[in-house]
């Protein structure tokens, strides 16, 4: 598999837009660096760092996308990393996070539109269900209603496991949920047992091949919500997810 299948279905062609080329430029050399790793990771290291890898590359996809559909999230981060006060020694209350920006509890569709409601209160989580009723259900169902592209195998799993295009976000949030808490208990050290009792090879395999299908299945959706930036045709995204799904497919540690 060629490394740069993710990062370009992820971050999209986003030279067209100087004003978050920079950024996407960092993001895009992070995925790339995360595949490059994972795809060539050894028996002996899986155990300990197939997790890591597997979740920071999870973090930067969600982290493009994020960006992808509000650009201002990111470029008001990038301007606060770049002050001479910023110190890494000290978490910004800007940072992206994986409980606000990413992950957001589901909510009960009748409160989400709601006049009583104030906007600061609003959740604007990339897998939250505002984000999910404007954008990604939308979208998924634009893609599975497309003869050009709905009988390809690749879509197949999704079609059986979605029960309709409304659930995508649910969906996509509870897999995005457990993988990144599977995957934290090897990051964090929380486990005081040999990690190859729990993460044997197997077990991180599958951990690495279902963070590639989750990163593949919502980006090439992103790629049919008409008003994210950095999109590609779509022929040359569904190629890079092809490729994807070829990959984990075949993937064998």
């Amino acid at each position: 598999m060629s490394t740069d299948n993710l990062a370009n279905l992820i971050c999209g062609d986003y030279r067209q837009h100087s004003y978050i080329e920079s950024i996407y430029e960092v993001i895009f050399h992070n995925i790339s660096i995360m595949e490059r790793k994972l795809v060539n990771i050894t028996d002996e290291d899986i155990t300990i760092l197939g997790p890591y890898y597997a979740r920071s590359l999870l973090e930067s996809v969600c982290t493009a996308l994020v960006g992808r559909l509000d650009p201002f999230r990111l470029i008001y981060l990038q301007k606060v990393q770049s002050l001479d006060s910023f110190s890494i020694g000290k978490k910004a209350k800007s940072a992206i996070s994986w409980f606000g920006d990413i992950f957001q509890p589901g909510e009960n569709i009748n409160n989400i539109w709601n006049s009583e409601k104030d906007f600061s209160k609003v959740g604007r989580g990339l897998f939250g269900d505002p984000y999910g009723e404007i954008f990604w259900n939308p979208a998924y169902k634009n893609l599975i209603d497309d003869s050009d592209f709905a009988d390809h195998h690749s879509l197949n799993y999704y079609l059986t496991a979605i029960d309709g295009p409304e659930k995508f976000t649910k969906y996509i949030r509870q897999e995005a949920s457990k993988l990144y808490s599977s995957l934290s208990k090897g990051v964090h050290s929380e486990l005081i047992i040999e990690p190859e009792i729990i993460y044997d090879k197997t077990t991180v395999g599958e951990l690495i091949v279902n963070v590639i299908k989750l990163s593949s299945i919502i980006g090439i959706v992103s790629h049919r919500i008409d008003c994210a930036t950095c999109r590609l045709p779509f022929d040359n995204a569904f190629q890079y997810y092809e490729n994807l799904y070829e990959w984990s497919e075949n993937y064998d540690v």
